[in-house]
């Protein structure tokens, strides 16, 4: 069994043809010095032409997960690694990719594993030199974009453990199987478009682990290579009238689910950067692990969607391995 599933996460919806951008992305992983991993591609409705491409390029040496079907990355990410679980069995952990992003230093799998295998982190989340979200998600407290002067407050003393509550951009991101194994899914599929990442400071404390952010990597990125939340564009639905908050997917609203008593009973927020809907502190230790174990039950009833309002088995995909 490989140790790493790195995920690629690929979308032809914007109509953008950008294969050339996923070839040098994907050689920048291929290039890793570390020796225990696998890559597949995710892709959601990339066009065939594309697909071909990759598999010309790269024949034996990744895997391709393609859906004709229309889904958020969310759904597309979870739904790849659950058929590369089936395939090749668990992994120890799971990288969500953007596909703007690459690696440029051969050593980053290297230098991510040792956080991965040490059991104490559930998320280990490398920077993107951009669209940090530093200052709104984890409340730096200067709104100047000066990105360097959020990393010199936020690092000071070395990499960052991300409290209850704080949360920053994942354009690359570790997930622990045991966040997936005990969830069911990497990533919490009830998003639409934006706010997913306001959750995973919640994910890891109700399992007793820590969400990281790493002082020493910071990653190439091109925003919005495939559009930004394509397929579910996050202004026209505020266009008709809807809250980049509450922009759900196969539920009625994102509001009504979590944001309730129960999740404030057992430490859940949302959105606190914009202090939409704040957690209760006393629910946590000073390693920022929640007290209680209602808290990961909550998230697993709450921020996955049941088999009835998705069922993954039944997404039509070409799995090319």
């Amino acid at each position: 069994m490989s140790k790493i599933l790195v995920v690629y996460n690929t979308c032809g919806i914007s109509n953008k043809e950008n294969s050339k951008d996923y070839i040098e992305s994907i050689n920048s992983v291929l290039n890793q010095s570390f020796d225990s991993f696998d890559l597949v591609v995710s892709s959601c409705k990339n066009k065939p032409e594309t697909i071909k491409a990759l598999i010309d390029k790269f024949k034996n040496k990744i895997l391709i997960n393609s859906t004709q079907e229309k889904h958020p990355v969310n759904v597309t990410f979870n739904h790849t690694v659950e058929v590369c679980v089936k395939h090749f069995g668990d992994y120890e952990g799971y990288v969500y990719m953007d596909s703007g992003t690459r690696f440029p230093n051969p050593n980053l799998l290297s230098d991510l594993y040792p956080y991965l295998s040490s059991k104490k982190y559930g998320m280990i989340t490398p920077q993107p030199e951009n669209d940090t979200e530093y200052f709104y998600g984890l409340g730096v407290g200067r709104f100047d974009k000066d990105n360097d002067y959020a990393r010199e407050i936020l690092f000071k003393n070395g990499d960052y453990i991300i409290p209850p509550g704080k949360a920053m951009a994942t354009h690359t991101n570790l997930i622990s199987n045991e966040l997936r194994k005990f969830y069911g899914r990497v990533y919490p599929d009830i998003f639409a478009s934006h706010c997913t990442e306001s959750t995973f400071s919640f994910l890891n404390a109700a399992l007793k682990k820590n969400w990281i952010l790493l002082k020493n990597h910071i990653l190439p990125h091109k925003i919005s290579l495939d559009g930004q939340s394509s397929g579910f564009s996050p202004h026209n639905w505020v266009m008709s009238g809807g809250k980049t908050f509450d922009h759900p997917y196969r539920i009625k609203s994102i509001l009504e689910r979590i944001v309730t008593q129960e999740a404030y009973d057992c430490g859940f927020g949302y959105e606190e950067c914009h202090k939409l809907f704040l957690h209760d502190n006393n629910q946590y230790d000073e390693n920022y692990h929640c007290k209680n174990d209602s808290l990961k039950n909550f998230i697993k009833q709450k921020l996955f969607l049941t088999k009835e309002e998705l069922d993954y088995e039944k997404i039509t995909h070409e799995f090319f391995y």
